[in-house]
């Protein structure tokens, strides 16, 4: 399996404090069956640049090597969602996932920002496709999942987060996650993990559940060939979302 949002890289987030953590949940990662993980720190929030996210990368493979753990480790970010992400990509310092054009989008815990649909065309105009990380997590999504139905519409990509499906992050987002899944509005499920204590990086058991609300395939797709080509830069094939 591939996870696509993971702090998994030390010291330079919200994510783990120690190298030794990252060993940890890489290792823990393995046991689950993830083979792939993409390590996306948070841009914004806190003030990584590619530079800083790369060096961290090949630090933490070389640790994997040595521990033979064998996990593919890949570099991304997790940019937060507002007008400023233009002056990233103007600038070309937005770090996208595997330098491709998928670009991690963290939307806000209350609302969604001013014209998002157009902010999505503009992106996309610019060449990049963005991925919006837990939409189940956001309160106005919550309270009207139309607003998933017009940026898949206008472009967008959703990630939801395993331990959503699972019931670990509240009632309300386990509730709105499996709406996202029976509607067939989502396209990633990850871990966004931050930590063993904190979302830990693990996808199994909400395959599992996932698999009972939507057919196993089009779970497993989430979790391998829709990841994979987003890392392998490839044009996406998903299905249509059920009417709202």
């Amino acid at each position: 399996m591939v996870d696509l949002h993971a702090h998994i890289l030390p010291g330079i987030d919200d994510g783990p404090a120690s190298i030794e953590e990252s060993i940890q949940m890489s290792r823990l990662a393995f046991q689950d069956g993830i083979r792939t993980i993409v390590a996306t720190p948070h841009i914004g929030k806190f003030p990584n640049t590619r530079e800083i996210i790369s060096e961290k990368v090949n630090q933490l493979k070389e640790r994997l090597r040595l521990e033979n753990i064998n996990i593919e480790l890949l570099f991304g970010s997790d940019l937060e969602f507002s007008a400023e992400i233009f002056s990233f990509i103007g600038n070309k310092s937005v770090v996208t996932i595997n330098n491709s054009r998928y670009l991690l989008l963290d939307i806000p815990h209350s609302l969604m920002p001013p014209n998002v649909e157009r902010h999505i065309e503009r992106m996309l105009e610019l060449g990049i496709v963005p991925i919006i990380a837990h939409p189940e997590r956001c309160i106005q999504i919550q309270e009207d999942l139309n607003i998933l139905y017009s940026l898949v519409k206008a472009g967008a990509i959703l990630q939801i987060t395993a331990s959503s499906i699972l019931g670990k992050i509240g009632s309300k987002a386990e509730e709105v996650a499996r709406n996202i899944l029976k509607r067939g509005l989502a396209h990633v499920i990850a871990t966004d993990t931050h930590g063993l204590n904190k979302r830990r990086p693990l996808l199994r058991e909400a395959v599992e559940i996932a698999s009972g609300i939507v057919g196993r395939d089009a779970v497993l797709a989430m979790v391998t060939t829709t990841p994979r080509d987003i890392i392998d830069n490839k044009p996406l094939t998903l299905p249509k979302p059920s009417c709202p």
